[in-house]
């Protein structure tokens, strides 16, 4: 029996065929679905409820478990696809009728409503088309203005004297789909022409633990504004080794070491968030570094690390058979929330102006709640619909052109 994964490959993807058993060869990692859920939620709330509790301030991590997962399943399934004929082909065919389709969409979309929204256009929003916004912060730091201003589109004199204030169109976000972008242009060269299991983890290892002394070096060299705008979470150079944390264990679960690789998932958890909350309070407590964030030098440094370890850990305990975390993340609706978290990490930050004008214009004395709770509905609503009109027929589309499937090893 195959299992054709039918979703975004990676941070996003889903399945339109029931589970098989969980011994079975190409058995699907059911319970995987629910951690996108939580991951895509973790990042929800960094957007919408930073400043109002310590807890929200933690959801920029999210974004670090879909990067081990992307890491994970990506290279699943360019090693498992490594000897087939047309492997570049399939791969990124699959590929593009998987990301391209909504990302695109709601760009021409965007460029539709320029006559009546007014946008403040500037030739460098066309980095975000071409999956390089990410870099746009840093570019043009030497253009006076908000270097944040790339991370939204402002509307016209029109709109906003309407919502009697300036509103905005937020595609920040966006800056981790184009990392996850570069990252498919890099790594399937490497595993296709490298090929041997051993090597690809030398090469996993190698830059798991170079990076940190990467990033320190570069935190010695480079200018703080850069450090404080976020390079190191923002940028494929620096963050890397999140992706390549995931690949290095689907290596070893297709090789002996998916032995040790079980035994360990545990001790990994509780090891990870130990060292993490060790790093937490010697930064802060004992040499009062600030707390910025992602932002964070000594978060960039040793704690992005950390962080994708215990990510990691997660995603080995939630695909071990029988374990609770499994079972918790195999809950219904949190999957049906995973099957379409592509669309809802894509659309949850982009009207968030609209929410928060919405609530706090008709519910003044509870504008928060109101407003986490349109934008959470808003934002399911219009991801179950894109995916239903838009993502699911470009699946089929893809499963019909290619047959390149990914087989996950038995655990």
């Amino acid at each position: 029996m195959r299992s054709k994964y039918s979703g975004h490959v990676g941070m996003f993807m889903t399945t339109e065929k029931p589970p098989v058993a969980a011994n079975a060869r190409s058995a699907y990692y059911v319970a995987l679905d629910g951690l996108r859920a939580l991951a895509v939620i973790m990042v929800f709330f960094q957007h919408y409820g930073a400043g109002r509790a310590f807890v929200f301030g933690w959801g920029w991590t999210g974004v670090d478990i879909f990067f081990v997962l992307s890491g994970f399943l990506i290279t699943g399934i360019l090693y498992d696809s490594q000897h087939r004929p047309h492997r570049y082909r399939d791969f990124y065919i699959r590929r593009t009728l998987r990301i391209f389709p909504l990302y695109y969409a709601v760009w021409i979309a965007i460029l539709l409503l320029t006559p009546v929204a007014q946008w403040q256009w500037s030739w460098r929003w066309a980095l975000w088309p071409m999956y390089v916004g990410n870099y746009a912060r840093f570019l043009f730091l030497h253009i006076p203005g908000n270097p944040y201003r790339f991370d939204w589109i402002t509307f016209g004199p029109v709109v906003n004297a309407w919502f009697g204030g300036p509103m905005h169109l937020y595609i920040g976000h966006f800056w981790s789909l184009c990392v996850e972008e570069q990252f498919y242009l890099i790594w399937p060269f490497v595993v296709y022409q490298v090929r041997r299991r051993e090597t690809l983890m030398k090469i996993c290892i190698g830059v798991i633990f170079v990076l940190p002394l990467v990033r320190w070096l570069l935190s010695v060299v480079l200018p703080a504004p850069l450090l404080h705008m976020e390079l190191f979470y923002r940028s494929l150079p620096t963050r890397i080794d999140a992706l390549l944390i995931g690949g290095l264990i689907a290596l070893c679960l297709r090789g002996p070491e998916q032995v040790l690789v079980r035994r360990i998932r545990r001790p990994l958890l509780a090891v990870s968030a130990a060292l993490f909350v060790g790093l937490y309070l010697v930064s802060i407590k004992l040499l009062r570094l600030p707390l910025e964030g992602s932002a964070s030098n000594w978060i960039g440094i040793l704690g992005f690390t950390l962080i994708d370890a215990f990510a990691a850990a997660l995603i080995l305990e939630c695909i071990h058979p029988g374990s609770l975390l499994g079972r918790i993340m195999s809950f219904k609706p949190l999957r049906a929330l995973g099957i379409v978290s592509y669309g809802f990490y894509v659309y949850h930050d982009l009207l968030h102006d609209f929410y928060s004008y919405f609530a706090n214009r008709y519910f003044p004395k509870h504008a928060y709640p109101v407003t986490l709770f349109v934008a959470f509905s808003c934002t399911v609503i219009l991801s179950t619909i894109s995916y239903r009109v838009l993502e699911r027929p470009m699946l089929r589309l893809k499963d019909r052109f290619t047959g390149q499937v990914h087989t996950a090893p038995r655990v």
